[in-house]
């Protein structure tokens, strides 16, 4: 198992804390070497996302195995 390193963590006053904290509640595709997610960002950690998914299951997201991301636009 690996450790994340500080650059793969959402930590208070990150650049990625502060994009996560401003869409939280918001629809997102994740991108992973194992596939996309999509799902409303309803939590984020130092090192995961929570995203709950239109079928209202909860799916969790090592943030270092994200990829890429994209919100979605607010209706």
């Amino acid at each position: 198992m690996t450790t994340p390193s500080a650059s793969h963590l959402i930590t208070p006053g990150s650049t990625l804390f502060s994009l996560m904290t401003r869409h939280k509640g918001q629809l997102m595709t994740v991108s992973t070497a194992a596939g996309d997610v999509q799902g409303i960002l309803t939590a984020f950690d130092p090192a995961y996302l929570t995203l709950t998914t239109d079928t209202n299951q909860t799916k969790y997201v090592l943030v270092m195995n994200i990829a890429s991301f994209t919100f979605e636009p607010a209706y």
